[in-house]
C-alpha cells in the first residue's frame, strides 16, 4: 500500500510539473499580476488645496505607470490631529497588501521621538520608498507686522496660524517662545497651509511657520511684491532661496542650544512617501523602484517643473537611517526637547 501511494504521488507530482505547478498549490503569483486592475491609494493628511496634496494629486499618474501592472493610483485626504490621523490609520486599519500608502507631513518622526501621546505607530517599521527632497520650513510674516525679525518678536506680538498643537506650525514657534524669548501668540485649528494663508489676506493674523515652497506655489506674486519677512529657516543648510535668512541653529548659544535647534530643523523624511509594515517584500521592492523611477522620470519632472516642485531625490534607505537616528534621542534630550515645545 505503501509502494502504492508513493507511485502515485510520484506520478501526480509529474504531471503537476508538466501543467505548470504543484497539485493544491497555486502558482506564484508575480508583483505585476497583483497590481494590475487594482487600486492604490496615497492618504495625505491634511486639507486639499497645500504642498501634499499637490504633489500627490500631480505624482499619482506617473507613479501608476511605473508600478507593475499599472495599478490606478488616486489620492485620499484625511486631516486630523496635524496628520496623524492618516498615518495611524494607514499604519493600523487599512490593509497592509500595498495598496495603501502615506505620504507623511513634516515632523512626524521626531514627533513620535518625542513621545507623542497620539501617535500610534513606529517609524522605524515603515517602509519607507523614497522621497523627493528636504522640506525647508520658515517662519514669515507680512512686512507690515508688529515684529519683522526675532529681535523685535522678543518685543512686540505677532499673531500666527498653527494647524494643531501637535503640527511644527505649532511647535517650531513654541520653540522660539520658550528658547529665544519671542512673543509669537498661537491661533490653532487651521487644516492645512491653505486656509492659514487665507486668514493672513483677510488679516485675521500676521504670519505662520510653514514650507517655504507653499510661497513660492501658493503666493508668488507675494514674494515679488516683497510682501513678506522671512523670520527663521528650519532645514539642515541654507536654502539657496533664503541665503541670508538665518537656521534656528544659528541662533544657539550653547552646545546643548545647538544640538536641539539641529533636531528640530532637520527632516529628510518630510517629503516622502512609505507604505505600512506588513506588505510583501516584493511589492515593497517594486513600489520602491516605481517611485525612484517617477522622480526620474522626464515627464513627471516637467509637472514638477510648472509646480515650481525642486526633486532632489531621498532613498528609502537614506530616510530609514535618518529616522533610526532621531528615534535614538536620549531620553535627557527628548525631555529638554518637550519642555521648548511647551510639553509636558
Amino acid at each position: 500500500m505503501k509502494t502504492t501511494f508513493t507511485t502515485l504521488s510520484a506520478a501526480a507530482i509529474a504531471f503537476a510539473a508538466v501543467s505548470g505547478g504543484l497539485v493544491g498549490v497555486a502558482k506564484a503569483e508575480s508583483v505585476a499580476d497583483f497590481f494590475k486592475g487594482k487600486t492604490v491609494t496615497i492618504y495625505v493628511g491634511l486639507a486639499p488645496g497645500g504642498i501634499y496634496s499637490n504633489y500627490a494629486q500631480m505624482m499619482a499618474p506617473h507613479f501608476s505607470k511605473h508600478i507593475p501592472g499599472n495599478p490606478t493610483v488616486i489620492v485620499k485626504h484625511q486631516p486630523g490631529a496635524g496628520g496623524l490621523s492618516a498615518l495611524n490609520y494607514v499604519y493600523n486599519v487599512a490593509s497592509k497588501d500595498g495598496l495603501n500608502l502615506i505620504t507623511p507631513n513634516s515632523g512626524m518622526s521626531k514627533r513620535v521621538a518625542l513621545g507623542e501621546p497620539g501617535a500610534k505607530f513606529d517609524p522605524r517599521k515603515l517602509n519607507w520608498l523614497g522621497g523627493w527632497g528636504e522640506a525647508v520650513n520658515v517662519c514669515s510674516v507680512f512686512k507690515t507686522a508688529p515684529a519683522t525679525s526675532i529681535e523685535e518678536a522678543k518685543q512686540k506680538q505677532d499673531v500666527f496660524g498653527t494647524i494643531g498643537k501637535s503640527s511644527t506650525t505649532y511647535t517650531n514657534p513654541t520653540i522660539l517662545n520658550h528658547m529665544l524669548g519671542t512673543k509669537f501668540k498661537l491661533i490653532s485649528g487651521y487644516r492645512g497651509g491653505s486656509p492659514i494663508r487665507l486668514a493672513m489676506e483677510k488679516g485675521e493674523i500676521d504670519g505662520w511657520c510653514g514650507q517655504y515652497l507653499g510661497w513660492k506655489q501658493q503666493k508668488p506674486d507675494w514674494l515679488r511684491e516683497g510682501k513678506l519677512v522671512h523670520l527663521v529657516q528650519f532645514a539642515s543648510k541654507r536654502s539657496p532661496d533664503l541665503p541670508n535668512v538665518r537656521l534656528l541653529s544659528d541662533f544657539a548659544t550653547n552646545a546643548e542650544e545647538k544640538q536641539i535647534f539641529s533636531f528640530v530643523q532637520g527632516g529628510l523624511d518630510d517629503r516622502a512617501l512609505a507604505a505600512p509594515p506588513g506588505v510583501p517584500a516584493d511589492r515593497v521592492a517594486a513600489l520602491e523602484k516605481a517611485y525612484i523611477d517617477t522622480m526620474k522620470d522626464p515627464e513627471f519632472l516637467k509637472d514638477a517643473k510648472k509646480l515650481k516642485l525642486e526633486v532632489n531625490i531621498v532613498t528609502g534607505k537614506e530616510i530609514a537611517d535618518f529616522v533610526n537616528q532621531v528615534m535614538s534621542l536620549k531620553k535627557t534630550t527628548v525631555d529638554k526637547l518637550n519642555a521648548a515645545m511647551g510639553k509636558e
